[in-house]
């Protein structure tokens, strides 16, 4: 009896050590994958006047990884994501090319290394590309959420107990507070391209894209002393300075090693996902004693 309750003792002393060998296994067994993205936009894209729903640009989440910011990549480091140089990027004969070519223009070029973690666990990457609109042009976003906040005809006012009334005075507020909001958003600065990416492992690799690539709405090339034009963009000057969003917004199931495409007919994404193996420790070598 004593010698069943001796081994009882040591085994009970033992299984904590077991279950921290078996926790470190199942930390090191989670697989690692760089991601590498290559973004470019469509030159020969259509121009002028077509009709396009308005969409507001993607909503940023809680925890992301902005590649822009230092202290989120420090961050996001912490969860086992690390941004990879470009002496590692496997694209560059691909890059070169959308380069040479008159028809494509290089809008960004990243990779990263990640743990392969499930949806709801994976960081959404935030990338940013192209050009800087200045505080001349505004987002499509801004008359969005002025028709979403305006009252509608018929509702009561909460302060008077009447009808909204649209006259002179209250569209003029309406129109100091969207000014306001363009404003403040014009020093952040617009990019041409911008949105996020979610890699993700389940029983196979996903990739969730939710991105916009922003253009005026009214987009022309110029041409010396024609009337016709001058007279055309004069009555439409204010599409000139704002700025669509044509989105991106895909599930897309990966397969690792092999090169993916997406695309809209605006701007399209080369996505490339490898399965990462750290190096083998290699031994000390001995010393002469």
């Amino acid at each position: 009896m004593n010698h069943q309750f001796t081994t009882l003792l040591v085994l009970a002393a033992m299984l904590p050590g077991i279950a921290l060998a078996q926790s470190d296994t199942e930390a090191e067994a989670i697989p690692q994958y760089d991601v590498e993205l290559v973004v470019f936009k469509n030159i020969q894209a259509p121009k002028g006047r077509e009709f396009i729903l308005p969409v507001s640009s993607p909503s940023r989440d809680d925890k992301i990884l902005d590649l822009s910011s230092s202290s989120s990549v420090t961050a996001a480091a912490k969860l086992g994501y690390r941004i990879l140089p470009s002496d590692e990027f496997r694209l560059l004969e691909s890059v070169n090319r959308i380069i040479e070519s008159p028809r494509y223009e290089l809008l960004l070029h990243v990779a990263w290394r990640q743990p392969g973690l499930d949806r709801e666990k994976a960081l959404p990457v935030w990338l940013k590309g192209g050009r800087i609109y200045g505080s001349e042009y505004t987002s499509i976003d801004n008359q969005i959420e002025m028709i979403q906040n305006l009252p509608r005809a018929g509702s009561d006012d909460p302060t008077t107990g009447k009808d909204y009334t649209f006259d002179e005075q209250t569209l003029e507020a309406i129109e100091l507070q969207r000014s306001e909001r363009q404003n403040a958003r014009a020093n952040q600065g617009l990019y041409e391209f911008e949105g996020k990416i979610t890699i993700a492992l389940a029983r196979y690799l996903h990739a969730y894209t939710d991105l916009v690539f922003r253009r005026p709405r009214l987009s022309v090339d110029t041409v010396e002393n024609n009337p016709a034009q001058e007279e055309y963009l004069a009555a439409y000057a204010a599409d000139t300075r704002i700025l669509n969003n044509h989105r991106l917004r895909e599930h897309r199931r990966m397969r690792s090693k092999n090169l993916h495409y997406l695309d809209n007919p605006e701007f399209g994404l080369l996505i490339l996902i490898t399965p990462y193996e750290a190096p083998a420790e290699t031994a000390a070598p001995a010393t002469a004693e």
